[in-house]
Parts: structure tokens; C-alpha cells; sequence
């Protein structure tokens, strides 16, 4: 009989692309705007995964894509990346003022 592997660790930190998908997870059930900045570093991951999954998280909770496409080629995923960049410093500049 096969043990049974322990769920990952949620973190949007964790080397482990499976801890970073849970973290977008729970950011998604919980409807988190706090972690709007970490889904944002998870549009640059190496795993479309991932970077499928933060891009969703990021419309539920926003409403927006900002012409984001997970699967584009990397440089037109960059320039996406780049105005999610400018949205979430004008969001956390707004949240504080």
C-alpha cells in the first residue's frame, strides 16, 4: 500500500512550482487583494501552470487580464507583466494614501 504524499506547503516563495499553485489557490478561494502583488511575480514562472492559474486569480479579483496570455511567447507575456507591474504599484500607492 502506497503512503499517501502530504499537500505542499502553500508559498508563493516555495522553489516548488506545486506550493506556488497551492498559494494562487488559497488566494482564490480566500478572494485575497492582498496578494495581488504576489500573483503578479507569478506571471513571470517558468510553469504555464502556474502562470495560468495567476492570471485567472488576478481577473477573479480584479476583473481585468491587462492583455496578459499565459501562453504568449515570453516577450509579449513581459510587456503584460510590465503593466501588471504599473497596476499593482498604483493599487498598494492608492491603498495608502
Amino acid at each position: 500500500m502506497a503512503a499517501c504524499a502530504s499537500p505542499p506547503r502553500e508559498s508563493f516563495d516555495s522553489p516548488d512550482p506545486a506550493a506556488r499553485r497551492a498559494a494562487i489557490v488559497r488566494a482564490a478561494a480566500e478572494e485575497d487583494t492582498t496578494k495581488v502583488p504576489d500573483l503578479v511575480r507569478m506571471l513571470d514562472s517558468d510553469d504555464p501552470a502556474v502562470r495560468l492559474l495567476a492570471i485567472g486569480t488576478l481577473q477573479r479579483l480584479t476583473g481585468e487580464t491587462l492583455g496578459y496570455d499565459y501562453a504568449a511567447p515570453a516577450r509579449d507575456r513581459d510587456e503584460a507583466v510590465q503593466r501588471w507591474v504599473s497596476y499593482a504599484e498604483r493599487s498598494a500607492g492608492g491603498a495608502t494614501e
